[in-house]
């Protein structure tokens, strides 16, 4: 049974750092889900559920972009959870547990990125021969078992030392330092929130904060009604900006006629290109990013247009060379825009190499800041902080509603945005980041007061902060709680929330910040100023 338990955590841990197939393995990233499948696979799913998404509060504001990752945000839920589930911790300790984690865990995301660089050299020898049947092997499984074994091995030694050890090292660690690691949980979610301020935070944008925190405060509404309300003014807000920006464009871009070609590619061509270009990040590495993912992908399309050896080694050496974007969002026009190039291509037009590979290399930073924008720092929040709000009162639905939102929008825009890409060719790119009637930015406005509303509430609710200190002055006792609330409601998560925004507006780590909450948490019980909120 343990071994079992090992072998299904180490998979759980794979498919939250392997980076398999974004529709399953971008969600499976996040705590508030793998946390709950970790708790079914231990036997606790109810504590997996709050565990995940008590960790999840702690990285509501973490973005990997570019290939860097601050903090293993996986592999922080996966051994967190399943260590707070050993040890039988309360839900509270789980952020103080996962985090530390997860900056080890980013070694284990660097021993991955490195191995599998041998496999993308594997791949250059496979396209020097021309060898179709042998692509998958080095692109998908050989990098996929490596990670496997990278990123589950901890599973096999936290099973091993097993329950009763961590249960025994928790119960040797005084009271009051659990206590103390309480408050410092408490106070950890303000990261994740200044965090995605610091993200999304434009001047004209961050009295949308303001107003979603405070409505929760003053109104007592529920994330849900402040998510419903956010959702109508941005959508107030898009139509009132389309409707300006319409009347200022003056040229309209029409999609761009195909010629007649004999060699065709067909829907399903099309439809495979897609599907396994949201792969792009299974073989991973430092040398040249999402090559092997992209390689891979490329293969329904070269297999329907080239015959001849000679075109499908040039053809599978085009797609070998470096290339980092957003995949699974707004970065599937490339793909599309690559497929109606190599179908022209194919038809005799003269596109090059490096017509192809400039192009790709021209898009993949603009639409990776687009994609990056949209996916981790406005819906990805949105969404999580909904899945985190049912969660946290016990209902399986959170983790649910979250992947059904999540990868829904995913496959919705990035299937349309790849058809455009494919159809429309390089003037679709024009139509995403243009200042025309068809850019994405108004709609990545109208999406962030959504998200800064959303966000606003969950600090309000999330992020706790409670002062016990009471003075005895003859026969009356003041409660300086009660009157900071007599103040002003929320007054302290508030200020920390600004507080460690500021900190990281003025460029310190992330991971300094932890320490300094961390700090502020253990020193604020140990001296009496902080409580555990009730």
């Amino acid at each position: 049974m343990i071994i079992i338990q090992a072998l299904l955590i180490a998979i759980a841990a794979n498919l939250a750092s392997g980076r398999v197939w974004s529709p399953i393995t971008w969600p499976f990233c996040y705590p508030l889900i793998n946390g709950t499948v970790v708790g079914l696979i231990l036997g606790d799913p109810l504590l997996g559920l709050m565990a995940g998404a008590t960790i999840n509060l702690a990285y509501i504001g973490w973005i990997s972009a570019g290939g860097t990752m601050p903090s293993n945000i996986g592999i922080a839920g996966v051994y967190g959870t399943a260590i707070t589930i050993l040890a039988k911790a309360t839900p509270e300790l789980a952020i103080t547990l996962a985090i530390p984690i997860g900056l080890l865990g980013v070694l284990l995301w660097n021993l991955q990125m490195t191995l599998n660089v041998f496999w993308v050299h594997r791949l250059d020898a496979n396209a020097e021969k021309g060898e179709l049947n042998k692509i998958f092997f080095n692109a998908w499984l050989f990098p996929q078992l490596t990670s496997l074994v990278v990123n589950g091995t901890p599973a096999f030694i936290l099973m091993f030392l097993g329950g009763d050890f961590f249960n025994r090292l928790l119960g040797q660690i005084p009271q009051g330092f659990v206590n103390a690691l309480s408050v410092t949980g408490n106070l950890l979610p303000a990261l994740g929130v200044a965090m995605l301020l610091n993200y999304l935070g434009k001047k004209k944008m961050i009295p949308y904060f303001v107003i979603g925190f405070f409505l929760t405060t003053f109104l007592d509404l529920g994330i849900m009604a402040v998510a419903i309300l956010g959702a109508c003014v941005a959508v107030i807000v898009y139509y009132a900006s389309t409707e300006k920006a319409a009347e200022e464009y003056v040229e309209a871009v029409e999609e761009a006629p195909k010629q007649e070609l004999k060699i065709r590619l067909r829907k399903s061509d099309l439809v495979k290109h897609w599907l396994i270009g949201l792969g792009a990040e299974v073989g991973y590495n430092y040398e040249r990013m999402q090559a092997s993912g992209n390689v891979l992908a490329m293969l329904p399309v070269i297999k329907r247009l080239y015959t001849d050896p000679e075109d499908i080694k040039a053809a599978l050496k085009r797609y070998l060379v470096f290339f980092n974007t957003e995949p699974s969002f707004i970065g599937n026009v490339i793909p599309g825009i690559c497929a109606s190039l190599e179908e022209e291509r194919a038809n005799g037009a003269d596109i090059s190499d490096e017509m192809i590979n400039g192009l790709r290399t021209g898009l993949m930073g603009p639409l990776a800041g687009v994609g990056d924008s949209l996916a981790g720092g406005i819906i990805y929040p949105i969404a999580v902080s909904l899945g985190c709000a049912l969660a946290l009162k016990g209902n399986f639905s959170g983790p649910i509603l979250f992947f059904v939102i999540f990868t829904g929008i995913m496959l919705v825009l990035g299937y349309n945005l790849y058809q455009m890409g494919y159809k429309q060719g390089s003037v679709s790119v024009m139509n995403i980041l243009g200042e025309g009637s068809g850019s994405i930015t108004r709609l990545t406005d109208a999406f962030g007061i959504l998200g800064l509303m959303v966000i606003g509430a969950m600090g309000a609710q999330k992020v706790l902060v409670y002062v016990p200190l009471q003075i005895t002055v003859g026969q009356t006792t003041v409660i300086f709680q009660d009157v900071l609330n007599g103040l002003l409601p929320n007054m302290l998560p508030f200020g920390l929330i600004i507080g460690t925004w500021m900190l990281l507006k003025k460029k310190v780590s992330p991971v300094l910040v932890v320490l300094i909450l961390m700090l502020v948490g253990i020193i604020g019980y140990y001296v009496g100023v902080l409580g555990i909120a009730v």
